[in-house]
């Protein structure tokens, strides 16, 4: 009886250690500080297609679905061909952009086809922890073509 006493009690004190472990925890979480990414531009060094592709940007968002972001206004896609440069900056109201500093999202450049799947033009994992940085600039390739994406990660 004294036995099964003293292991009831040394029970109810790990027990008790867990929880203040666990309150402890809990006092001293971080909250998450979020960053947005601002889309800037997208200049084609060469199209995947013909005289030119028709372009929409997707990003994952926090439950890992592609949304789409880019073009914004209602549009399916820009049309896109060697040497044009595209602001992005009707894509910039998407709740998708909106992201922890130690979080990461992928921008993934498409093609549109109305005929058949739409082509992958490429991708790139931008972080959260890239905030306060210049301007960045990155190449993406996919299907024959190549772009490059601008963007910004700002404090918000």
């Amino acid at each position: 009886m004294r036995k099964n006493r003293a292991a009831r009690l040394a029970a109810t004190a790990l027990l008790g250690l867990g929880a203040l472990g666990a309150f402890a925890g809990t006092a001293h979480a971080e909250p998450i500080d979020y960053v947005r990414i601002e889309l800037l531009e997208l200049h084609c060094q060469k199209n995947s297609e013909g005289d030119h592709d028709e372009a929409y940007l997707k990003i994952t968002d926090a439950n890992g679905n592609a949304v789409k972001v880019w073009p914004g206004g209602g549009l399916k896609y820009q049309t896109m061909g060697t040497g044009y440069v595209r602001s992005m900056a009707d894509g910039n109201g998407s709740a998708a952009l909106i992201l922890g500093k130690q979080q990461a999202r992928t921008l993934t450049l498409w093609d549109y086809d109305s005929t058949s799947g739409d082509d992958k033009l490429g991708a790139t994992l931008v972080t959260g922890s890239e905030v306060g940085a210049e301007t960045q600039w990155r190449t993406v390739e996919g299907s024959g073509g190549v772009y490059v994406i601008g963007y910004r990660v700002i404090d918000i």
